[in-house]
This record gives C-alpha cells, sequence and structure tokens, in this order.
C-alpha cells in the first residue's frame, strides 16, 4: 500500500483532478456532484477507502468551502443557474488557492 501525504500539493491535485474529472463528464448536483469528482480524484471509496485518501478528500473539500467563502459547497453547486463552468472554475481557483497559501 502507498501512503500519500496530506500536504498542499496534493490538496491542489486533488481538487484539479476532480475539476478535470467534471469538465470532461456531465456534471450534475445530484447525479455527478462536486464530492463524488472530490472522492474519484482522491482515489477515495466511501467505506471503503484508505485513511491517507480519506483525509484527502475532506482536506479537498474543506479548501473549496474556504474558497466559497465558508458556503457549504453541496449547497453551493445546488443554487438555481449554477453552471458547469461554475464548478469546474471553482475546483481550479480552490486548487490554486491552496498551492499559493
Amino acid at each position: 500500500m502507498v501512503t500519500l501525504s496530506l500536504t498542499r500539493s496534493r490538496v491542489a491535485a486533488v481538487l484539479e483532478g476532480a475539476a478535470d474529472l467534471l469538465g470532461a463528464e456531465h456534471w450534475d448536483p445530484l447525479r455527478n456532484p462536486i464530492m463524488h469528482a472530490i472522492d474519484r480524484a482522491a482515489g477515495f471509496v466511501p467505506g471503503n477507502g484508505a485513511k491517507d485518501a480519506e483525509a484527502t478528500s475532506l482536506a479537498a473539500w474543506d479548501a473549496l468551502a474556504q474558497y466559497l467563502a465558508d458556503h457549504f459547497p453541496q449547497e453551493w453547486e445546488r443554487r438555481e443557474g449554477r453552471t458547469q463552468a461554475d464548478v469546474v472554475d471553482a475546483l481550479r481557483a480552490a486548487a490554486e488557492e491552496v498551492s499559493v497559501c
């Protein structure tokens, strides 16, 4: 088993990976939400994942919430009028913010 350290660069990479996934797929806040993309990008399978992957997924979720000015990402992505571009852009911006802090 490979152990990944929880670093800013790892969290940023997960956020970028989630942005890539949702950029290539059809984002849907109910069927293909941000959290699932973050989990997949981190390699985390809820209920069956490694602790490192879970910690990285949670750190990426927290970084996104901070970028969104502490708005809960699930509520943010479900707002009427939200677009796939909004979601992808927010993930990329959060990744950038994490990597420069």
